[in-house]
């Protein structure tokens, strides 16, 4: 198969693992990267062997390049998604799809219009950890699943940047100020990686309600800085999935963990304690009916490193052979939406019915080597 060629829109921190892990798949092909700042895609061009280093005009100018990743700044992903779209590229865009709903919806129209194809991540769902956890809920294993638990307890409070992101702009500009802006909160950074692999594991949610509030009018930063707080930074919510489980949602930067499980199923026969959906591998435990014990279940499948881009990978060759990719626009909206009607169930004291919904993404099949993908 050809592979598709694909151009970088933004050479921050994140940029790295995607073009390194690039290098092992054979789906895509990263030709171009580009930045507003032409020495960063320079530098990471030098870096990588990357042929073109460009500024954003540029590259959504090349004729080569088919697809376009978006790793800019949260904020950024709407009005440049849309850019890429409009210059008629596919888009492949970092969580979360967009900030705000018009942004999300113009990107769902646009690529309806010109026969483009969108897709989102987080992609660790892929992960052999999660593509177990789908195979025991698919066979059966824990029961019709009734219930679900979702956690982040990541307080925000000062520390040193790492030495490994000092001098990346980005880092540094999401942990000071950005970070308790609408659309930059725990909700919008790290809640896509729960949703995306609670929608892998359940399915489309149907209706929502929640509680999201803001305990403090101004924090200290990680760097040390005493901002102003913009947006709720504690969110509790309840999501009824289309299925008829029910999950208990919570993202906060306001306490300090007591090591909750991060994503746990439970369904009629067993629970399932998964793994912080950040990762693509780890252990997973299951609590059977009839026992107190939490047993050690062994992954079955591959990708379980950081193995960030396997779901370009699955969406260029949906691409060439026409098929569904499964790190779908429509799913990367329908988290949108879930974000967006917790806040808006907060301020109008009430659940809402979604409008959207999305596929549920197609498990990986068995025995499937890391960096290949199934056509």
């Amino acid at each position: 198969m050809d592979p598709v060629r694909v151009g970088v829109v933004g050479c921050g921190a994140i940029s790295g693992i995607y073009l390194e892990n690039s290098k092992k798949f054979d789906a895509f092909d990263i030709i171009a990267c580009s930045d507003l700042r032409l020495e960063a895609a320079q530098a990471r061009a030098e870096e990588y062997d990357i042929p073109k280093a460009y500024t954003t005009d540029d590259l959504l100018k090349d004729p080569d390049v088919e697809l376009a990743i978006n790793l800019t700044p949260h904020l950024a992903h709407g009005p440049v998604g849309i850019q890429i779209l409009e210059a008629g590229k596919n888009l492949y865009s970092e969580k979360p799809f967009a900030v705000y709903m018009e942004d999300a919806r113009r990107m769902i129209d646009l690529a309806e219009r010109k026969d483009l194809r969108i897709g989102c991540a987080p992609d660790t769902f892929f992960g052999g950890a999660w593509q177990t956890a789908r195979k025991l809920i698919d066979e059966g294993v824990i029961g019709k699943p009734v219930a679900a638990f979702a956690n982040l307890h990541a307080r925000i409070a000062p520390r040193p940047t790492p030495p490994n992101q000092k001098g990346t702009g980005d880092y540094v500009s999401f942990y000071r100020r950005d970070f308790f802006r609408y659309g930059v909160t725990w909700t919008h950074d790290r809640g896509p990686y729960y949703l995306n692999a609670l929608i892998h594991l359940l399915g489309p949610v149907a209706r929502v309600t929640a509680s999201a509030q803001k305990p403090w009018d101004k924090r200290l930063a990680m760097n040390g800085e005493l901002v102003d707080v913009e947006a709720p930074t504690h969110v509790a919510g309840i999501m009824d999935f289309e299925n008829g489980a029910v999950c208990q949602f919570l993202m906060t930067s306001d306490v300090w963990s007591t090591g909750l499980p991060h994503i746990e199923i439970y369904g009629e026969d067993a629970s399932l304690r998964c793994i912080d959906p950040n990762w693509f591998g780890g252990q997973l435990y299951l609590r059977k009916k009839d026992s107190d014990e939490l047993i050690p279940v062994e992954n079955e499948f591959g990708y379980n490193d950081n193995s960030r881009g396997v779901g370009i990978a699955d969406m260029s060759v949906g691409i060439r052979t026409g098929r569904p990719h499964r790190a779908s626009g429509e799913m990367g909206y329908h988290v949108v939406d879930i974000i967006q009607a917790m806040h808006d169930a907060s301020k109008a004291d009430r659940h809402i019915h979604l409008k959207s919904t999305c596929d549920q993404p197609a498990p990986l099949p068995e025995g499937l080597e890391d960096w290949t993908i199934d056509v």
